[in-house]
């Protein structure tokens, strides 16, 4: 985002820094209105990916109440599949957060 402007030759500081504040609030303002799609992306990749590994986790114990045998990485994900689950959930639960206060800052939804 670029501003373009001009300086009485008179004018005060005062006055070219209350002018000059004003750019700079609503240039935050603006990158902050651009950064809420991009938040909301990512937080519809975790949502997504959370699915993703719970259905991955669902079929792992599947095969494994069907009596084949897991392999080590397929046992270890099940082992930790609740700490990942809490942890991906944090992060979405982070990413609403961010959406939230970025709608905020920004004055929008």
């Amino acid at each position: 985002i670029q501003v373009a402007g001009y300086v009485f030759q008179d004018e005060s500081i005062e006055s070219l820094n209350q002018r000059l504040d004003l750019m700079q609030e609503a240039i935050e303002r603006q990158r902050t209105r651009c950064e809420i799609p991009e938040l909301e992306a990512k937080r519809e990749m975790d949502v997504k990916s959370l699915r993703d590994y719970q259905e991955h986790l669902s079929g792992l114990e599947d095969k494994r109440k069907e009596g084949k045998s897991l392999s080590s990485q397929e046992r270890m994900a099940l082992q930790n599949s609740q700490v990942n689950i809490n942890r991906a959930l944090e992060n979405i639960s982070k990413g609403d957060k961010a959406i939230a206060e970025a709608k905020k800052r920004a004055g929008v939804g």
